[in-house]
């Protein structure tokens, strides 16, 4: 995202950002891994807004950076699991903790938009985190100040799916209608080498995808039609 938003200053035009994780060959059998992540992917298009309209992405931070331990909280490959993903859950813990105190401490020194009263954390309606682990980053969210019934999560359906997980949980929060009109929404994520970040983003459900059913047909292209090709797309998205 934060990529998107600096390309829409040179290009003026949608960006297209894919988000795709897989963890099935990553896991191995390590019981609590295996029990956690999951494969996903997901996309969203990130355009200019239209002149004199406020944006819908109102912001967006990015960090890296704290001790060792955080650094290498998350190892992947780790020799001494077979080259499978191994997670240290009191580093992550940690953390996790440090920047959603962080997170929620800039959002509350950030007045409420539209000259509304209170800060722009008291504008928040829903709060999508990564879905890295629901009980914990419930319980320092609460802590931290979320009120938990602003919290969604859909972890228990999907698994961790990482780079994926914020944009699938928003779009299960519109089919499931947590979000069921304009609503600002925050979007704190944290993971391995000690990263994390965080954007305030309107969403609205109209402009969600609807789920389709599964093609259970092979496309046939008409006589005279051609496919698609993948040079075709390129130059949809300007190369």
């Amino acid at each position: 995202m934060g990529e998107a938003v600096r390309l829409l200053q040179e290009v003026k035009r949608p960006v297209l950002v894919v988000c795709a994780e897989k963890f099935s060959d990553k896991i191995g059998s390590v019981r609590p891994s295996r029990m956690i992540f999951g494969d996903g992917a997901s996309a969203f298009v990130v355009g200019p807004a239209a002149p004199g309209a406020p944006p819908d992405v109102e912001v967006v931070q990015i960090y890296a950076s704290g001790p060792a331990s955080q650094v290498n909280s998350i190892i992947w490959p780790n020799p001494e699991f077979d080259n499978n993903i191994t997670v240290y859950g009191p580093e992550v813990k940690a953390l996790v903790e440090r920047y959603l105190v962080q997170m929620m401490g800039e959002l509350r020194a950030l007045s409420a938009p539209d000259g509304g009263r209170g800060s722009l954390l008291d504008a928040i309606d829903v709060v999508v985190p990564h879905q890295a682990n629901k009980t914990m980053v419930a319980d320092m969210a609460v802590a931290a100040g979320l009120p938990a019934d602003r919290l969604y999560f859909n972890i228990e359906k999907v698994g961790n799916v990482s780079a994926a997980s914020i944009p699938l949980a928003i779009y299960d929060a519109v089919r499931e209608a947590v979000i069921d009109r304009p609503m600002r929404v925050f979007t704190p994520a944290f993971g391995a080498g000690a990263v994390g970040g965080y954007t305030v983003i309107r969403i609205d459900p109209a402009i969600v995808v609807p789920e389709r059913a599964e093609q259970t047909e092979l496309l046939v292209v008409p006589e005279g039609n051609v496919a698609p090709s993948l040079e075709d797309v390129r130059a949809a998205f300007g190369g």
